[in-house]
């Protein structure tokens, strides 16, 4: 519990908090060369256009605050067109995205920018693709405090094919991330996502990523505890994410249906135990209700996703997303006059909108918003006395506002909050 005294009018004022459970939802996808003309995949039977009518029906559906994807064109503008022709489409603004890095066929994250912001990236030098590094931080209420919750996120696209030579370019990769773990001494909240290419658990690269190494002993773990021998095995069809269908389109897309676990999202012990802030709440293939194997995602029909969600998972990739929810806290702060015990709440961090509400019988006279510097930027006075006022702050520059509740009765409170 934190105190605040305010000598100039004494007085004595505390914030009390109440916890609360929020949910990230984290998505992992291979988009099948979007915007990219390759081998028999060109812009009539793989047309980027309709890719993101496509991808826009999926991730309405799944509403994700992280998005990890493979295979995207190595151009700015491709990363870029999802960002405007698919996740801000429609008057949405609030999706992000990294800085654009690799060649051919590149890896990329989105995320929500009103819960996730992007502290730093690097690139792990590995073959065939490089494997990206996201430090990204939980814009929790904490964060006024200098406190929050961090998450590294590493997005990888491992070596296809299941010859010898192609399982053991995959081992090497793995290992040249896992050493890049430990010589970086990475742990708590950490994931590692991407299309694997993996046919079994016994592969040397699930091997090494499963593998403690480094003085922290670090390891990541398959969240379902599902491991095995997953191609072409019937006892693994709930974790198959490749292919969604059984013929090509004049060449382009795998054919099989769904009979390979190659897409996954490996998570650090501390996601598992909850140890870190973050803690793991579920997993699925999106799509994947155990009736594929060796089948389509839309035949026989299925009915764990609506038809337009289906169809569109069939239509942009031979692959299927998959989906980690996970759990963290959050706190609703307020502050507590004690001279009569007046509870003031507010949402925080603020956007556009700054709501103020009072509990009891006290009512709000006058309010005054200052920067850090302490410049008056905004001053309210309610013609009547009110308990609950929605402030508009859009036009008021982001950072650390203290803003200045006045009683009707002449007590004061002081507010912490961020405007982002």
């Amino acid at each position: 519990m934190i105190h605040f005294k305010f000598l100039a009018v004494g007085i004595f004022v505390f914030v009390s908090r109440l916890t609360l459970a929020d949910t990230l939802t984290v998505m992992q996808y291979n988009l099948m060369y979007y915007d990219k003309e390759y081998s028999d995949c060109n812009n009539t039977n793989n047309n980027v256009d309709d890719k993101d009518g496509y991808l826009r029906t999926i991730l309405g559906f799944v509403k994700p605050d992280i998005l990890a994807v493979n295979e995207v064109n190595d151009a700015i503008s491709s990363v870029e067109r999802i960002m405007t022709n698919v996740l801000n489409y429609g008057g949405e603004t609030r999706y992000k995205r990294a800085n654009f890095s690799g060649t051919f066929l590149v890896n990329m994250i989105y995320y929500n920018s009103e819960k996730i912001e992007l502290k730093a990236q690097e690139a792990i030098a590995t073959s065939p693709r490089e494997t990206n590094v996201y430090k990204l931080y939980l814009k929790t209420p904490d964060l006024v405090n200098g406190d929050t919750i961090f998450i590294c996120h590493l997005v990888t696209h491992l070596k296809a094919g299941s010859d010898e030579t192609d399982a053991q370019q995959r081992a090497t990769a793995a290992n040249s991330i896992m050493t890049y773990i430990a010589s970086n001494d990475i742990k708590g909240n950490v994931i590692i996502s991407g299309d694997m290419n993996l046919y079994s658990g016994s592969e040397g690269a699930f091997t090494a990523f499963t593998t403690p190494i480094g003085t922290s002993n670090f390891r990541f773990y398959d969240p379902l505890n599902t491991v095995g021998e997953w191609h072409s095995n019937y006892s693994y069809r709930y974790v198959h994410t490749q292919s969604t269908r059984t013929m090509a389109n004049e060449g382009c897309f795998s054919t099989g249906g769904l009979d390979d676990r190659f897409d996954f999202i490996l998570t650090s012990g501390d996601i598992l135990s909850g140890s870190k802030g973050l803690k793991f709440f579920s997993y699925k293939a999106l799509g994947q209700d155990g009736n594929r194997f060796n089948g389509s995602i839309t035949s026989p029909t299925n009915s764990s996703i609506p038809p337009d969600v289906a169809n569109a998972l069939y239509g942009m990739s031979d692959h299927i997303p998959v989906i980690m929810k996970v759990t963290y806290s959050t706190t609703q702060p307020s502050v507590k006059i004690e001279k009569g015990k007046v509870d003031i709440l507010f949402n925080n961090p603020v956007y556009n909108t700054l709501s103020i509400q009072l509990l009891g019988n006290a009512a709000i006279n006058t309010i005054n918003i200052h920067n850090i510097l302490g410049n008056c930027l905004l001053t309210l006075k309610p013609d009547s006395y009110i308990q609950k006022i929605d402030i508009d702050v859009s036009a008021i520059p982001s950072g650390l506002l203290l803003v200045d509740v006045e009683l009707e009765d002449g007590r004061k409170g002081v507010l912490k909050v961020i405007k982002m």
